[in-house]
């Protein structure tokens, strides 16, 4: 049984105030800490809305249709599109002060930008986040976040049996973080392991020992490389993609209060130490790697 209060799909104030406290306390991280509880704050204030709330009831009202269908990802993003648009504008005047450069510059470039360039931004995004520069990806991300959490919550994730991808199944999104949590209690259930959505905050089981970016299941390729004194959190790596994952031990010392999403951006020398080694993660935080 996962503990509320990890900043799961609804959970943003726990975000926040996980982003907070650190910020105050961790020297290192603490300019991201701060963006990203500006995001959050934002991001909050936008989830409160009733236009925000409407639009997301119409992404998930497809999602036991394409549940029945087996189509995934379930949420309806085609319904997606036109309301990011119309939230970039909002996210951008919210967010443009408290950005440093170039983040602020691709704020302005796309604050100017006519409706074709939005929307043909807008649904590079949604359809691979990888195909949009890093820069501009933030701001659609800052802008998508609270309709695409919103339509999630209340949402029944697939089970292990029904969903074995490492794309989120209900936004399509691509995890930034994974989880071990305490054990389920069920009979041989052991520790399960989740991936953690880094655009819709949604958690959903994936395998222990299987690479979350490529699928890689040889344990030959694949390696664990902890930090430390952080003993909870530890980067997962693939030697046949180069890709890796940070995963969070809540069973581990220390794991009792972590947020993934938010522990994610406080423990980023992890991932300049990765950079370093030629790994890259599927995912960016808000920290921007």
């Amino acid at each position: 049984m996962i503990r509320s209060g990890r900043g799961q799909p609804g959970d943003v104030a726990a975000r926040l105030a996980r982003a907070e406290q650190l910020a105050a306390t961790d020297q290192i991280a603490a300019g991201p800490l701060r963006l990203l509880a500006t995001v959050l704050r934002h991001h909050q204030a936008r989830a409160g809305d009733d236009l925000i709330r409407s639009e997301a009831g119409l992404l998930a009202a497809a999602v036991e249709t394409n549940r029945a269908g087996g189509r995934y990802p379930l949420l309806d993003l085609d319904a997606a599109a036109g309301p990011v648009m119309a939230e970039l504008d909002l996210a951008v005047d919210a967010l443009l002060g408290a950005v440093p450069e170039p983040l602020a510059g691709a704020g302005r470039t796309v604050a100017g930008w006519s409706g074709p360039e939005r929307r043909q931004l807008v649904e590079a995004w949604l359809d691979d986040p990888s195909l949009v520069d890093p820069l501009l990806g933030f701001w659609v991300r800052a802008a998508a976040g609270p309709l695409l959490e919103t339509a999630a919550v209340g949402a029944a994730v697939p089970s292990a049996e029904q969903w074995r991808g490492s794309a989120c199944p209900l936004c399509g999104g691509q995890a930034q973080a994974s989880v071990i949590a305490p054990e389920s209690g069920e009979f041989m259930g052991g520790s399960p392991r989740s991936l953690v959505c880094g655009r819709c905050a949604t958690w959903w089981s994936f395998p222990r020992a299987v690479c979350a970016v490529c699928g890689e299941e040889d344990p030959r390729n694949l390696g664990a490389y902890l930090g430390e004194d952080q003993r909870w959190v530890r980067v997962d790596a693939c030697e046949t993609c180069h890709g890796y994952v940070k995963t969070f031990d809540l069973r581990e010392a220390g794991g009792r209060d972590i947020v993934p999403l938010v522990d994610d951006v406080a423990t980023l020398t992890l991932d300049l130490w990765a950079g370093e080694q030629g790994l890259a993660r599927p995912s960016a935080s808000f920290a921007g790697v």
